[in-house]
């Protein structure tokens, strides 16, 4: 069987010729699998919650957003840790 292995060059040829979206896609399905399966804090056992996604859940309109040190404070009170 001939070894069918693209350089990387080859590789950035074909992708630049296609389509903005099809770029973007693909870029987006390989980022996809590069996250980490293993979202789970080792030391509390609890899921990583990252800071702006607790400003999200914590938002209310007409307020601003909660401070890193808010969210420190209200996962103390809340988790202990």
């Amino acid at each position: 069987m001939a070894d069918t292995t693209l350089d990387q060059e080859t590789i950035l040829r074909v992708v630049r010729s296609w389509p903005r979206s099809l770029q973007e896609q693909l870029a987006r399905m390989i980022l996809s699998d590069t996250e980490p399966d293993d979202t789970i804090n080792p030391k509390t056992g609890r899921p990583y919650v990252a800071s702006e996604e607790l400003r999200g859940l914590l938002a209310t309109p007409g307020k601003p957003a909660p401070t890193d040190e808010d969210i420190e404070r209200i996962r103390m009170e809340k988790y202990g840790y």
